[in-house]
């Protein structure tokens, strides 16, 4: 079955281009586009510094609102409370020296071309108008 909307296959189909004056083509390596994809290698310390960081202050309010019936659970608190607050630290203080942040990256691609389009000749101004089809019949559709 044809759809009416579709052309049939002996008809040729108008392609209409729209011209711009320039175009601007950035090349990126590979590790950049590796960290546009997946976020800096840092971030998943930061994650775990915020979980870290919000059981610490989970059981330390459990340590100062709670009376505990058994000494182990608030040994146990405690530990929790203390690694947390280490190990978030010291991960908060690592994601700070590794993070890369993406918009410095893209500005390191965008400064790749710097000032090269003052070089670029700019086309005459019939080049960049629409080329006007052959035949003055309407396009299909």
């Amino acid at each position: 079955m044809v759809d009416a909307n579709s052309p049939h296959d002996d008809e040729k189909l108008l392609v209409r281009r729209g011209r711009v004056d320039s175009v601007d083509l950035y090349e990126v390596k590979e590790h950049e586009l590796e960290l546009l994809e997946k976020g800096s290698a840092a971030t998943l310390q930061f994650n775990f510094a915020i979980f870290l960081f919000s059981t610490a202050i989970t059981c330390i309010v459990a340590l100062v609102t709670s009376n505990f019936k058994w000494q182990t659970v608030r040994v146990i608190f405690i530990l929790v409370s203390i690694v947390g607050v280490t190990q978030g630290t010291y991960l908060i203080i690592s994601w700070w020296r590794a993070k890369t942040s993406i918009r410095k990256l893209i500005a390191t691609i965008r400064n790749r071309i710097g000032n090269q389009s003052s070089n670029v000749q700019i086309p005459e101004e019939s080049e960049t108008q629409p080329k006007k089809p052959e035949n003055d019949e309407e396009p299909y559709g």
